[in-house]
């Protein structure tokens, strides 16, 4: 039996949905302002210089931890201390771009290390020498820009020596926060502006050089990327780590078979996904970078983020407190309250399609059940979700509309709190009975607050549930009275919970059953589409430059 009394992974997501309706319009909207910002598209290439930070210290009432005390006392770290920012060549600082790097230098463990993001996609960067008040890092990085968004930077100091030889998931869990920074580049001036900015939440201030350098925005295509490791697979194709060669960034490529959509009558479905996250703009949603296609495929070009699923967490932890659970779903509750206001509903809420990036932010991925269009008053029909989240409108079969979201937000946050969702079975059609009919049932670990928000988010009639007038109502309720939700939205609050990963790109929370495969860009045989299902397909390129650029179909 697993775990949970049986409450089990779903290799892929559980699909009740009947035949298309003619409702799954794909019509493209305007974006309207949202809490994260009207994405404005650009194509280009940004380049990060950090060069070296002052003042650094660690917060009052903490300590240096013993380990970073001892190696600050070793002659390696004496010798460290006399690097100097004149001593690095910018030969050194120009061999140091890249993700390939940030695994390799790690000499100076002790020091303070950054992780820099950028669009969800993270880099990490250990310093070359300094002193623990002044680490020198001669870094440089690039990112692919489509759209203008924040540099974030957040420093830290480790717990403990990194293990070597290991399995790659004993490192950085419990580092010291030392502070960070957020700032937009200029991308108008394409030279390069060195300045010092100060950290927030912590001590000292740090330099950094940006420039910023517009692209034509060309279609990419496969062999733009260098294929790492395979971290996902279902029937529609696979999920591939991967590195695009010219700004040696690391991502997630996922490839979907056309004959496959095609087959189940799935293309509209798979256009919504590609339009959604060419749309959003939220920190707590895996972005799309670019997406392309093959006469045989398609390529969506995601953030990659290697913290784990929320699933796996749970399932290691059974349940977690309050104020973790709190914490994600006060971030989900953003990343929703953004999706609305796109007029997009999600409809697949669950554990196993929420990312815990390098940092411990949760990232919302797998779009495929979107629904797209819905304003305020809109209902949809679509029999389509997962069966323990389905919220009784669905199974009703009277149409719902975006208040499905909240319903599936509140089995969430109950899971995270009891363990299993609220009503579990191993018998689906109990659970469907047990959805339309059953009372909530708390355990002692579930308190006041909770269960009232709880209350109010399960309520069967949608009219009456709680988030009906916007999520607005949502963030006043008692249980989310700690929760500075604009401080939120900038990430400028520390997750109660860091993954144990090495770095930004180590794939250690990925299943080894993927990981062993050798990654290929496998050739589809007797996939031979017509012209006019291939028609179906235009507009699925993007590239940042624009939402639609039309089909790269040769």
């Amino acid at each position: 039996m697993s775990w949970k009394l049986g409450r089990s992974k779903k290799s892929s997501v559980v699909n009740l949905r009947a035949d298309l309706r003619a409702d799954e319009s794909l019509t493209p909207r305007s974006t309207t302002p949202t809490p994260g910002g009207k994405p404005s598209p650009r194509s280009g290439l940004l380049a990060i210089r950090v060069l070296w930070a002052e003042g650094l210290a660690v917060p009052p009432g903490t300590t240096v931890p013993p380990a970073v005390q001892a190696a600050l006392n070793s002659q390696q770290a004496k010798v460290a201390s006399s690097v100097s920012p004149s001593s690095v060549t910018q030969q050194r600082l120009a061999k140091t771009r890249g993700n390939r790097d940030s695994i390799q230098r790690t000499q100076c463990w002790w020091l303070p290390y950054l992780v820099m993001e950028y669009e969800v996609n993270q880099v990490l960067i250990t310093p070359l020498g300094g002193e623990l008040d002044k680490p020198i890092f001669m870094y440089q990085a690039h990112f692919d820009v489509s759209r203008n968004s924040e540099i974030s930077m957040q420093c830290y100091l480790r717990a403990d020596e990194p293990k070597r030889g290991g399995d790659g998931a004993d490192d950085l869990g419990n580092d010291i926060f030392l502070g960070g920074i957020k700032f937009i580049p200029n991308f108008d001036d394409g030279g390069t502006q060195d300045q010092w900015y100060d950290f927030v939440g912590g001590a000292g201030k740090i330099q950094i050089g940006v420039s910023y350098q517009p692209t034509n925005g060309l279609s990419l295509g496969i062999d733009d990327f260098e294929l790492i490791t395979v971290i996902g697979k279902g029937s529609f194709g696979k999920v591939m780590q991967v590195r695009k060669r010219d700004t040696s960034r690391i991502y997630a490529l996922k490839t979907i078979r056309k004959m496959h959509i095609v087959n189940r009558n799935e293309i509209t479905h798979t256009l919504a996904e590609r339009l959604v996250l060419a749309q959003v703009n939220s920190p707590f949603i895996v972005p799309l970078k670019f997406s392309f296609q093959s006469e045989q495929k398609l390529y969506l070009v995601l953030a990659f983020v290697n913290g784990g699923e929320l699933f796996h967490h749970l399932q290691r932890e059974q349940r977690f407190n309050e104020e973790r659970a709190r914490f994600y779903s006060a971030e989900l509750l953003l990343a929703l309250e953004h999706l609305h206001e796109l007029d997009v509903v999600y409809r697949d809420l669950k554990p196993e399609n929420i990312l815990l990036d390098f940092t411990g932010h949760i990232a919302l991925c797998d779009f495929g059940l979107c629904k797209l269009n819905m304003k305020a008053d809109d209902k949809t029909n679509t029999f389509c979700g997962t069966p323990e989240y389905l919220a009784p409108e669905i199974l009703n079969g009277g149409g719902y509309n975006k208040t499905i979201d909240w319903w599936t937000l509140g089995v969430l946050l109950f899971e995270m709190l009891a363990g299993l969702p609220p009503f579990y079975d191993e018998v689906t059609d109990r659970m469907y009975e047990k959805i339309l009919n059953d009372p909530l049932v708390f355990g002692p670990e579930i308190g006041p607050d909770a269960r009232s928000i709880l209350t109010e988010l399960l309520m069967r009639d949608p009219a009456q549930r709680l988030g009906v007038n916007g999520a607005a109502e949502i963030k006043k309720h008692p249980f989310f009275a700690s929760t500075d939700f604009k401080k939120l939205l900038q990430k400028k609050i520390q997750p109660p919970f860091k993954p144990n990963v090495t770095s930004p790109v180590d794939v250690s929370n990925f299943d080894t059953v993927f990981t062993v495969e050798p990654p290929i860009d496998s050739v589809v045989e007797n996939s031979n589409l017509s012209q006019t299902v291939q028609e179906q397909f235009s507009g699925f390129s993007y590239n940042g430059a624009n939402i639609a650029v039309g089909s790269v179909i040769s």
